[in-house]
């Protein structure tokens, strides 16, 4: 009976990687039939509207709240706390890799990094569509993986395993699992971010008193950063990035820890 209830407790977090990874297997052969970037952006955007789908089916399947009630905000604080533990982030990273002798170069505006390879047929229109996938893809994230997965584990389990699954989950989600090459490359240089902020976007979850629009902030924010803002960072030695990940982290999450936030 145990098990069933394990089971059913996890059920929808593990469909949402089953979905997130069929979405994978599909969208990467497209690829190779598109010269620019807007198509691109546009299958990216389609591929997070089908995890928050996916996701609001869930929350409205299992969860024990209206979707009303999930979406309200009961505080512009926490909101605000978001936004502004987003910028404090990027302050401390910049800052301690600065100290460590790292190096900066701001590239051209806007940022296409990692889309060198194609065209575009207009420089706005590429941003714009980058820019809305970016902050409507943290939204989506932000839905499934606190709004729903966390909420759900730890209505079960309690506060530490909620958090702890929804990071595992979350960062999961972003293995491209069909491509090896770019497996290392994320474990190398993505996986410590992704777990760090799974943490931290848990943690703020949990004290903002599950207030989604708080994560939505945070994430929202670093996501419309690294659009926008080309800063390119040389590390002075191999674990600079390491270290100034670790210590941006901890410094916001002890912050929080102590911030006297409330939902009014």
């Amino acid at each position: 009976m145990n098990s069933e209830r394990f089971w059913r407790v996890f059920f929808g977090s593990f469909v949402l990687i089953i979905v997130s990874y069929v979405i994978y297997f599909v969208r990467y052969p497209m690829w190779q039939f598109f010269k620019n970037l807007e198509p691109i952006f546009l299958i990216l955007f389609l591929s997070y509207f089908i995890i928050f789908i996916v996701a609001l089916v869930l929350l409205s399947k299992d969860s024990k709240k209206s979707l009303s009630v999930v979406f309200k905000n009961n505080s512009n604080l926490v909101v605000l706390a978001g936004l502004l533990f987003a910028l404090l982030y990027l302050g401390l990273f910049y800052l301690i890799s600065f100290v460590l002798g790292s190096s900066f170069e701001f590239g051209s505006f806007p940022n296409f990094g990692g889309y060198e390879e194609y065209e575009v047929y207009s420089v706005a229109l590429a941003f714009v569509l980058y820019l809305l996938f970016s902050v409507f893809g943290a939204f989506a994230e932000e839905v499934a993986y606190r709004g729903y997965v966390q909420t759900r584990i730890y209505s079960r389990y309690g506060v530490l395993i909620g958090i702890v699954a929804s990071t595992v989950f979350f960062s999961l989600q972003h293995i491209h699992v069909f491509q090896a090459s770019w497996i290392s490359q994320f474990v190398q240089s993505q996986l410590l971010h992704v777990v760090l902020f799974g943490i931290f976007t848990g943690y703020l979850f949990h004290r903002s008193k599950a207030n989604l629009w708080s994560v939505v902030a945070f994430h929202g924010l670093l996501n419309a950063f690294a659009v926008s803002i080309p800063v390119i960072v040389s590390h002075s030695f191999d674990y600079t990035f390491y270290v100034a990940e670790i210590v941006s982290f901890m410094v916001i999450i002890l912050l929080l820890k102590y911030l006297p936030l409330k939902n009014k």
